[in-house]
């Protein structure tokens, strides 16, 4: 790189050989996962899909390894193919739907897995398959609320059978095609709730035989039950009306729930099934149930998916691609194959949101509604096109980089939060990390939320130095999903938000949007609700989704793929000697409003080339003085720049003695854009020119990342909602040339936003990936060119 030797600039740093040096020792540190990662699990779901496929006969079906349940391996097969995405419409799905329908069944385990195929595969077509399943599973229970092997067959039932027949009929009920009396429904889960309540052991385990040791997968079996007959009887229990009560009524009992979790978290383990020395892999498809539905991304201290899918993933064959254990179930390879496969695909839905749980005076406050998120993501669900996950996070124990694993993070709440200092920096650091705070004061409807609202008012200036300031009608936040109007809301009811960075990072509202969410059942018959009840509900789910979509720009990351946490990169000697700054540029058209660019570009920097920088942040004034320091500068801005005629002289001076300008318009603002190329034709004496897409600054050959291929967001706010469609381009860069030398390279997309938060849907430029490796890139060829 040149630098100015005499002359009217003051002379420039030499570039320190020993950030030459490891310049070119640094290879990029490339960011990997440890253990298994989204892919290996991708390639290991369409590796056990081929060998499924593979042993398929020509009538659609597969080896049925006992004869006393017809067609019931092909159905578990099915059921596990249409989870990992295979459409229905396949031609090999197409024959194994004749397969599966071909019969009218007598088993309880095979009624309820082909029951669960009509629900993933067309409820809709196959609607009248499963009402009439739907009410043999219900004439087929016995007293003492289980279910056995099938109708008539005599005893009080298992928990094995009891089971598969209320995971049938969960979707049958999710499926909204079956239309029987509430009663009817009321009485069958009622019945088997008490049958599980029974069952339970005092440790909080379940075992398949009374009196006998417990195992892993018969408490997976009764803790899902548990939790999906709390769901299902608290929607059969909901009345309607006109008049919503959000606060009053006494809290679900989850002790049972927590019991059990409490035993599985003690006894642990993805490698056998606890307690039991057979079936494994349909212990470890329970265990992923029990997982999603009680929206534990931990089981202790245990990241059951990632542990799971990484036993599941080395134990696969990999050149058949089966996944069976050494005492294969009933020695049938095609059902362990189907456990494991379902497991994989069930398990690594993208997580969407996360309850906050935190202390108070009231220790179930943080979990008013329970049924609250779940419901809000089964809306997003329908609303998307898409399966999610959500959970809850306990903010005592979590890190920032487990809370980072999930985009928006919900807190709720009507007594005043008790949060550690630790507790607060944590909530800091997630959003200035890109995280989305998404809050709620539960105020009227029988709620007194005015202590969570006063603290949590407090607690956003304290963090985030702003204020919570009302959101205008036209802001996005109103209309990302779907439009709402405040009109729309209760009396008195706001959005409010801060902006922290290029976008707002905490939206906060005054009333109870989870009381709604629960109430408003995403399927199934809903209570006679009022007019007016109905229209509030469904304005909550639509305000929610809003929220949601704003915050993730619908852009979720895969379950098992790591979360690039950034840090402080302090150099600690006592000078600026030696290190590398990349100070910002001070002009009069918003160079501060995007604060934390460069900061988290020096550090993104750092993570892959640990060389010796700073990402203290530093703003010069265009002077030569203190243009001397520094042999590259970074400048972005929105709103029309305007420099002076001396600023100009400096800046021309600065670049023809060996400066580099890095620069780009903070959300593709096309006021800066027209006024940025303007002042630098103005500087340079000719106007800016696109960037060959093939040149070397977009290549690995200065020891960067080879972004000739980039992804940007570009967004449309023209209609009711906002669409931000993905399009995969060569960057869109602008330089500008000083004596054949690249002295200016300028992004009229937006990179600054992308830097500082992990979504921005208001901004048309890069992601936040993207935005960095190609910054990176930038800088590296600016110090080595």
């Amino acid at each position: 790189m040149q630098f100015p030797r005499t002359g009217t600039a003051a002379i420039l740093p030499v570039l320190p050989i020993v950030l030459l040096t490891a310049l070119v020792a640094c290879q990029p540190a490339k960011i990997r996962a440890q253990g298994v990662d989204a892919q290996s699990v991708e390639r290991a779901i369409d590796q056990a899909i081929r060998f499924q496929l593979s042993g398929q006969r020509p009538d659609g079906g597969w080896p049925e390894y006992n004869q006393q349940y017809p067609r019931g391996v092909s159905c578990l097969v099915a059921l596990s193919l249409l989870t990992a995405g295979l459409d229905p419409d396949h031609p090999n799905m197409q024959r194994a739907l004749r397969y599966v329908d071909g019969e009218e069944l007598e088993r309880t385990y095979t009624v309820a897995l082909q029951t669960m195929v009509y629900c993933a595969a067309n409820p809709n077509r196959y609607a009248a398959q499963i009402r009439r399943n739907t009410v043999w599973l219900m004439k087929a229970q016995v007293e003492t609320g289980a279910w056995t092997y099938g109708r008539g067959w005599g005893g009080g039932g298992d928990p094995s059978n009891t089971q598969f027949a209320l995971l049938a009929l969960h979707e049958a009920q999710r499926s909204g095609v079956v239309d029987l009396p509430q009663e009817e429904w009321l009485r069958v889960f009622e019945r088997a709730a008490r049958y599980w309540n029974r069952k339970q052991n005092r440790d909080g385990s379940f075992s398949y035989d009374d009196g006998k040791d417990p195992s892993g997968s018969m408490t997976c079996a009764g803790i899902a039950s548990l939790v999906i007959l709390g769901e299902h009887l608290d929607a059969l229990q909901a009345r309607g009306g006109d008049i919503i009560q959000c606060c009053g009524n006494e809290f679900q009992d989850n002790d049972r729930i927590e019991a059990g979790l409490a035993w599985l978290a003690r006894n642990f383990d993805v490698r056998s099934n606890p307690g039991m020395p057979s079936y494994h892999l349909y212990y470890m498809y329970a265990l992923e149930r029990v997982g999603r539905l009680t929206g534990n991304r931990y089981i202790g201290r245990h990241d059951w998916y990632r542990e799971g899918a990484e036993y599941l993933v080395r134990l696969q064959n990999k050149t058949v691609g089966k996944i069976v254990t050494r005492n294969a179930f009933q020695g049938n390879e095609y059902s362990e194959t189907a456990f494991a496969l379902l497991f994989l695909a069930k398990g690594k839905r993208q997580t969407l949101i996360s309850r906050g749980q935190y202390a108070s005076a009231d220790p179930g406050d943080w979990n008013r509604h329970p049924m609250a998120i779940q419901h809000l993501t089964a809306h997003t669900e329908r609303a998307w096109k898409r399966d999610l996950s959500w959970q809850n996070v306990d903010l005592a124990s979590v890190t920032t980089a487990e809370l980072l694993e999930t985009p928006v993070l919900f807190l709720s709440g009507t007594r005043t939060p008790r949060l550690s200092n630790r507790e607060k920096q944590l909530l800091k650091e997630y959003v200035e990390q890109g995280g989305f705070i998404f809050a709620e004061g539960a105020n009227g409807d029988g709620c007194d939320g005015r202590q969570f609202e006063d603290y949590f008012r407090q607690l956003v200036l304290e963090l985030f130095e702003s204020p919570l300031e009302k959101l205008p009608p036209e802001h996005p936040i109103w209309f990302a999903e779907a439009r709402v109007r405040p009109a729309d809301l209760p009396p008195g009811a706001w959005l409010y938000g801060v902006q922290t960075c290029c976008r707002l990072g905490v939206v906060y509202v005054p009333y109870s949007l989870s009381c709604r969410w629960e109430l408003h059942l995403p399927y199934g018959k809903p209570p006679a609700y009022s007019p007016e009840v109905r229209s509030q509900l469904e304005t909550a789910t639509k305000i929610g989704i809003n929220v949601l979509a704003y915050a993730t720009g619908k852009d979720l990351k895969e379950k098992l793929d790591t979360v690039t946490v950034l840090e402080e990169v302090r150099d600690l000697t006592p000078t600026d000697r030696n290190v590398f700054f990349l100070p910002v540029l001070r002009h009069n058209a918003g160079y501060d409003d995007a604060p934390r660019a460069t900061t988290n570009l020096i550090e993104w920097m750092h993570k892959e080339n640990p060389f010796r920088l700073s990402s203290q942040k530093r703003y010069v004034e265009i002077t030569t003085e203190d243009l001397a320091r520094y042999p590259i500068v970074f400048m972005h801005g929105r709103g029309e720049l305007r420099l002076t005629e001396q600023q100009r002289e400096v800046l021309r001076d600065y670049l023809k003695n060996g400066g580099f300008i890095f620069a780009d318009s903070i959300c593709a603002d096309p006021a800066f854009t027209a006024s940025f190329r303007r002042e630098m034709q103005l500087v340079l004496g000719r106007p800016l020119e696109p960037l060959d897409p093939q040149h070397p600054m977009l290549t690995p050959d200065y020891y960067g990342f080879d972004v000739r291929r980039v992804s940007i967001i570009d967004p449309d706010a023209a209609g009711e909602n906002i669409v931000a469609a993905k399009r995969v381009v060569a960057p869109q860069l602008e330089v500008g040339q000083v004596e054949g030398r690249l002295a200016v390279v300028f992004s009229p997309l937006d990179i600054s936003c992308a830097l500082e938060s992990r979504h921005s849907l208001q901004c048309r430029g890069y992601t936040r990936e993207d935005a960095a490796r190609l910054s990176i890139n930038v800088l590296m060829f600016a110090l080595q060119q």
